[in-house]
């Protein structure tokens, strides 16, 4: 008959079993946090737990209005003015109102040039 004996030690310690299993879960959970932190910056872990999460492979062709506002730093408001002045194009799925990303980037790299509104010209003053 064969006789096969186990000690578990850490720290030169004899520990259990389960003790010296959840010692090993601690460590490999550390090593993957660590990998993960390493290898993903902070702004893309954020929306990690989204369900509407989008394929970081295949770039977004349109966003909706709030999405286009942050990314342009203004106001949802602003860009309903915009969309209503006709300086930001929009492009309608279903009910949906989306920003194409193109126009976002025009916008953003050229930004939009507003005048204001003249006064009518009448008698000018000496």
């Amino acid at each position: 008959m064969l006789s096969v004996e186990i000690r578990f030690l850490m720290q030169g310690r004899e520990v259990s079993v389960d003790s010296f299993v959840e010692a090993i879960v601690r460590e490999v959970r550390a090593s993957v946090r660590e990998e993960i932190s390493r290898n993903f910056p902070k702004h893309e872990q954020q929306g990690s737990d989204s369900p509407r999460r989008v394929d970081s492979e295949m770039p977004r062709r349109a966003v909706s209005i709030r999405e286009a506002a942050r990314l342009l730093s203004i106001s949802p408001r602003t860009v309903h003015n915009y969309i209503a002045l006709k300086v930001i194009r929009t492009i309608r799925v279903g009910r949906r109102v989306l920003v194409p990303m193109k126009t976002v980037n025009e916008v953003a790299s050229r930004g939009i040039s507003w005048r204001r509104k003249q006064k009518p010209t009448g008698e000018q003053r000496e």
